[in-house]
């Protein structure tokens, strides 16, 4: 009989069987996820300067503040760090600008390449973020020990800690990044 149900086996047969219809992502809408991608990057970029400026200044008083010798090569070192980490934030952290006349496969690669090149940066920043400023902070440290006793202690401990949550934090965005990476893959191969 015609109108008898199917068992459970041929409806998921039947739905698994179907015919898959590869939409393709509109032109448009691959313009418009790298151009906010695009923003993400330049307002991370903008915060990050920002930052680097609060640190300059910061250990730039520490070498008038202080008159340990040690403390001042260590503010000294610090700055150095800080000013390379903003030279590679904007050699190599810079976004691509997406050309407006790209069509849908130019377009899919220059988005895909700018994901792929900001996973590789965050997966990397642990020696072009944190290894600069090392240095000037064992430095530092080895200068204030001698005059805070134990607490500088906790101060190294701090900041292992955030370099940790910042390493951290940078591996999970580089994971996303690889998600969105798979995606436009899949786009492309369809």
């Amino acid at each position: 009989m015609p109108n008898e149900p199917l068992p459970d086996n041929d409806i998921r047969n039947v739905w698994q069987n179907q015919p898959v219809e590869n939409i393709p992502m509109p032109l448009e809408e691959i313009r418009q996820k790298a151009r906010q991608f695009e923003k993400r990057i330049n307002r991370r970029n903008l915060r990050e300067y920002i930052g680097a400026v609060f640190v300059v200044a910061a250990f730039t008083f520490y070498i008038f503040k202080f008159p340990s010798l040690t403390i001042r090569a260590g503010s000294a070192l610090i700055i150095a760090g800080t000013l390379c980490i903003v030279v590679q934030i904007y050699k190599r952290a810079s976004p691509g600008t997406l050309p407006v006349d790209l069509a849908l496969t130019a377009s899919l690669e220059f988005h895909r390449r700018e994901l792929v090149r900001q996973r590789d940066l965050l997966r990397s920043v642990w020696r072009w973020y944190i290894g600069p400023i090392v240095p000037g902070l064992v430095v530092f440290y080895a200068g204030i020990k001698p005059q805070r006793g134990a607490g500088w202690v906790f101060n190294v401990l701090g900041f292992l800690v955030v370099f940790g949550l910042i390493i951290w934090v940078n591996h999970h965005a580089a994971v996303r990044l690889d998600r969105k990476i798979a995606e436009l893959d899949n786009l492309e191969s369809h």
